[in-house]
């Protein structure tokens, strides 16, 4: 495997400090000139990181001052619990917005079908592909597939605020109990950087689920991509 270009380990590096806490909201980072001799690069390739970052808007630039990392903003999601994307943002829910990219009654793939129980073959879900929004940038793109035989008519009625859990559980009464969730890298597609204003390759965090009601039924399989500034948080408790 070839070795990751500099600016990228640079941004990288940068982006970890701003998502663990390191550098907090509106810190001034050190000048190019000193981020240049501390990874030992170029002032063109901390530049070329640091671009990267503003593009983003992850970093500001200030005229006559420097750069600092951009103002607090809801963009943490807790996904310590089962509830609607908005829900999981921390901050105010008012800033997420939902757009519905696609919605078919389709056969599912052969991955989706098992987890979610289904005899291959046969139209057998409603597959939704929601674009997530926070503060009007985009965050995330969430495909889901529910089998129709959970919410039949799925494919024509509106979701409620938006939100798939909501219209399952005031149309359908479906009650959630519990998800199995994995939580991977991922590079963006040409698909996902246009829905994500990202470019091609861009890291994304890649989320798989598969939902379960109270009966132990699997009423979703649902795969997210989620722009590396909105990471998930998660509490931990011995």
């Amino acid at each position: 495997m070839a070795p990751r270009p500099m600016y990228e380990v640079i941004r990288g590096d940068i982006l970890d400090q701003i998502n663990t806490g390191i550098l907090p909201p509106e810190t001034r980072l050190p000048s190019e000139s000193e981020l240049a001799e501390r990874y030992g690069v170029s002032r063109m390739t901390v530049r070329q990181a640091l671009d990267s970052l503003n593009r983003e808007r992850i970093l500001v630039r200030r005229r006559g001052a420097g750069t600092f990392v951009s103002p607090s903003r809801p963009g943490s999601r807790r996904v310590n619990r089962l509830r609607p994307f908005r829900d999981d943002v921390m901050g105010d829910p008012a800033t997420v917005t939902t757009a519905v990219l696609l919605r078919e009654s389709t056969a599912p793939p052969a991955e989706v079908a098992e987890a979610l129980g289904l005899a291959d073959g046969g139209r057998d879900a409603t597959r939704i592909v929601r674009l997530r929004t926070v503060d009007d940038e985009p965050a995330a793109v969430q495909e889901s597939w529910v089998p129709s035989t959970v919410a039949p008519g799925l494919l024509r009625g509106e979701l409620v605020e938006g939100s798939l859990y909501r219209t399952l559980a005031d149309t359908w009464g479906v009650e959630l109990s519990w998800a199995d969730q994995q939580i991977s890298a991922a590079s963006a597609t040409e698909q996902l950087a246009a829905w994500l204003s990202v470019r091609p390759g861009d890291p994304l965090i890649r989320a798989n689920r598969t939902t379960h009601d109270s009966t132990g039924r699997a009423v979703e399989w649902a795969v997210s991509w989620t722009r590396p500034e909105f990471p998930f948080v998660m509490r931990l408790e011995a």
